[in-house]
């Protein structure tokens, strides 16, 4: 963390042999983070930080009461259960102490049961993150599937990742790359997710002809975008991923 003088707020630095320029970033689990060129000088870096101060005031701000809710995940117990409405399913945890090092999660009968060294709370979250992400891959497709038959648009691939940033994204070639914390959010908006993307296979812009594609199957898509910007709020802290800034 630095901070170089009191005019500039904490940030940090990450060296990206991609980057082509200076990215301002700002993430509840880090804060924020100033993205730099391999070979860009140091001392210019809190002069950047000091040309954006309002933006990044204003962003820190909005993130505030998420980064206080993820603040809390060390002292949070491993969940005795794991709701995802967005595919209505709802698991029970048991906990199944083991011999072998490591926790393992085996999904029988609606029950996520973890053996192995359950005492180790990140290992026992890091194993409910596994399962999660199984049971997302295989259910969010299935639900892009029949929102494509009801827009009759369809995506040329279909990817379930970890995201952190996005709930979902389209590419020129109609690949579409859905979150998998989706399954943690109501399911009407998971499903203005999947509309608005493959709204996207036909305009990648968000011009007017584009929400207007977006409103032929979804009437209330004004709400839903509000709505989103609030969702995390239905994401529990534990399927947050720990990481570090090198």
């Amino acid at each position: 963390m630095s901070r170089p003088d009191h005019s500039t707020p904490d940030y940090m630095v990450r060296v990206s042999a991609r980057a082509r320029r200076v990215r301002l970033v700002v993430t509840p689990a880090e804060g924020l983070v100033v993205v730099v060129p391999k070979g860009f000088t140091a001392g210019r870096i809190a002069e950047v930080v000091r040309e954006h101060a309002a933006w990044i005031e204003r962003t820190l701000e909005r993130t505030s009461e998420r980064r206080a809710h993820l603040a809390g995940l060390g002292d949070a117990p491993v969940p005795e259960a794991i709701d995802m409405p967005g595919i209505s399913v709802r698991w029970r945890v048991e906990l199944r102490r083991g011999g072998a090092s490591g926790v393992r999660g085996t999904l029988s009968d609606g029950t996520l049961t973890l053996t192995g060294d359950v005492g180790d709370t990140a290992a026992c979250r890091a194993a409910i993150r596994r399962a999660v992400g199984r049971v997302a891959r295989e259910r969010l497709p299935l639900m892009l599937g029949s929102a494509e038959a009801e827009t009759g648009w369809s995506a040329s691939r279909v990817v379930v990742r970890r995201q952190r940033s996005r709930w979902g994204s389209c590419t020129s070639k109609h690949s579409i790359s859905l979150n998998e914390s989706l399954v943690f959010l109501p399911q009407h908006l998971v499903r203005y997710v999947m509309v608005h993307e493959l709204a996207h296979t036909q305009r990648l812009d968000h011009s007017p002809a584009f929400w207007a594609l977006v409103q032929r199957h979804d009437a209330a898509w004004k709400d839903r975008r509000r709505e989103l910007r609030e969702a995390w709020r239905h994401v529990p802290a534990w399927a947050e991923v720990p990481r570090e800034i090198a």
